[in-house]
């Protein structure tokens, strides 16, 4: 089950190395995607200037895996406001990223559908975030760096999970590169 609940992290270290906090890795570890409150899960992703989260484009995945059996779920992110304690270094932007009573209800139930495998054998869940990008004015800057942080109670504290990673390491230099312009008001 440590597998599982180091899934989300995996794939932010492969692309992140030095940027995610060991701390709060170690945090995550503890936390099982498969009972994990779907309502308790907020985000904050810290953009640098030029860089904004493009509509509709934030998303939180759930997949579970038993043997040769595999279902996922692809949950929509709404906006929530985030904390305002946060301070922001030059220009930066944060966006705050939840899922809404409906994609939470649609989790627990891809939820409860895997806790109906454990009759049959444990199951392995992992969490995954998406998010599309667009460029403002003439976008990032190529040394560019963002930061997310995660929650996973609602009364817990918003936890470091990347700290200031460099773009071109996270999304590679190419991704980066082709980011297209924002189409209206971000």
């Amino acid at each position: 089950m440590l597998f599982a609940r180091l899934a989300l992290l995996a794939g932010l270290a492969v692309a992140a190395c030095s940027a995610i906090v060991p701390s709060t890795a170690a945090r995550l570890a503890a936390v099982d995607p498969l009972t994990a409150d779907p309502a308790a899960l907020e985000l904050v992703v810290i953009l640098p200037p030029g860089l904004a989260v493009s509509p509709g484009s934030a998303r939180l995945t759930l997949a579970a895996v038993r043997g040769a059996d595999r279902v996922e779920g692809t949950f929509l992110l709404e906006d929530r406001v985030p904390p305002a304690d946060l301070s922001l270094a030059g220009g930066a932007t944060a966006r705050g990223l939840a899922l809404g009573r409906q994609e939470a209800e649609r989790m627990r139930a891809l939820q409860a559908e895997v806790a109906g495998w454990s009759r049959e054998g444990a199951a392995q869940g992992a969490l995954g975030m998406a998010l599309g990008g667009c460029a403002i004015g003439a976008g990032p800057a190529s040394d560019a760096t963002g930061s997310v942080l995660i929650r996973v109670r609602k009364d817990g504290p918003f936890l470091p999970l990347v700290a200031e990673g460099r773009l071109a390491d996270l999304l590679g230099p190419e991704v980066l590169a082709a980011i297209k312009p924002c189409q209206g008001a971000e």
